[in-house]
Formats: structure tokens, sequence, C-alpha cells
């Protein structure tokens, strides 16, 4: 791959990335806010949380597990989610170091 293709892969990339961000803040005024959509709307951050958090909690093994639970301590007791993901990151560096 030339240069000029990376440029060119980056830059789309980027554009793709940068449109769907963009369309889904336009786009979102003008969903209903009331009514079936709205419950279904309101249940789909959790839902696509699960999905993406669950397989990479379950692949990163037990150190994985037990930052899972740091996070929602740390969530709960200060509701700062950056300083909960912080400790999480954290907690997996720390228990990936091999002590023997």
């Amino acid at each position: 791959m030339t240069n000029t293709q990376a440029l060119a892969v980056v830059l789309l990339s980027a554009f793709f990335v940068y449109s769907i961000r963009f369309l889904g803040l336009a786009l979102g005024k003008r969903l209903p806010k009331t009514g079936v959509f709205k419950k279904g709307m309101d249940a789909l951050p959790g839902t696509i949380f699960a999905a993406l958090v669950f397989p990479g909690l379950l692949a990163a093994g037990w150190q994985g597990i037990v930052a899972a639970v740091f996070i929602v301590i740390i969530t709960k007791k200060t509701g700062n989610v950056m300083l909960a993901m912080l400790t999480g990151v954290a907690a997996v560096a720390l228990l990936r170091i091999p002590i023997f």
C-alpha cells in the first residue's frame, strides 16, 4: 500500500465515521419523543452496551471480570464514568502483570 492509498483510507474512514455521527445527531431530533418508539429507543442503550461489553469481558478472562466489578463499584459510588473507565483499565493492566 502506498502512502497515497493509506491517506485515502484514513480520510475516507474519517469521512464515514463523522458522517454517521452527524446524521445521528441531525436525524435524532426528528424521532418521536413519546409512545412505543420512545420505549424501544430507551431500551436500546442497555442492550447495545451489553452486546458490546459482555463478549469483551469474557474474552478478557478473570481480569476483565474483576475490572468490571471495580467499574460498577466506582460508577455507583462516584457517578464519574471517566474515573470508572480509568480504574477498569488500570485494574486489567495491574492484574495482567506476572507476579512469578
